[in-house]
């Protein structure tokens, strides 16, 4: 459910005596330079082969240029990289879209940064089909209807 509204819940981190621990360790334990979970690593290190324990950080980044491509694809991905939608949004180079998409189809696609290129791509075609060529307009409740009426102006944000 988190997920599904962009918020990463990290439940295990809310636990108060997990926070008590944590705010009672002496501040050289907490982080050493730039190298985070210094306390976890060395309390794996009884348990995790060196390899695991001493490797950088991986973000996990959803979803990746397989999860588009395949027999369970969805359809609307073909449409929002076919080279005339590509050309049409104006955003990208048709040539390297396609030359993406046939990397990713032969599952040759799969470093970060090709990944990532991917899914830059797909969002900004999906983000003008939604905003630009097919806006809708949503029809305002009544305020007869509304349970909470604001009656304040809202700040603005310069």
């Amino acid at each position: 459910m988190a997920m599904a509204h962009s918020v990463e819940g990290r439940f295990p981190f809310l636990d108060h005596r997990l926070f008590e621990f944590a705010a009672a360790l002496p501040t050289g334990s907490r982080l050493r330079g730039l190298r985070e979970k210094e306390v976890l690593r060395r309390w794996a290190s009884r348990i995790l082969p060196p390899r695991i324990r001493e490797r950088r950080k991986q973000p996990y980044r959803a979803p990746d240029a397989t999860s588009f491509f395949g027999p369970n694809a969805p359809a609307w991905v073909v449409d929002h990289l076919a080279s005339d939608a590509v050309r049409r949004v104006g955003v990208f180079s048709p040539t390297a879209v396609a030359g993406l998409i046939r990397r990713c189809r032969a599952g040759l696609a799969t470093g970060f940064r090709e990944n990532q290129a991917l899914v830059g791509v797909l969002s900004t075609q999906l983000w003008y089909d939604r905003f630009i060529e097919h806006p809708s307009s949503q029809t305002p409740l009544p305020v007869q209807g509304a349970s909470v009426l604001i009656t304040e102006p809202l700040p603005t944000f310069a």
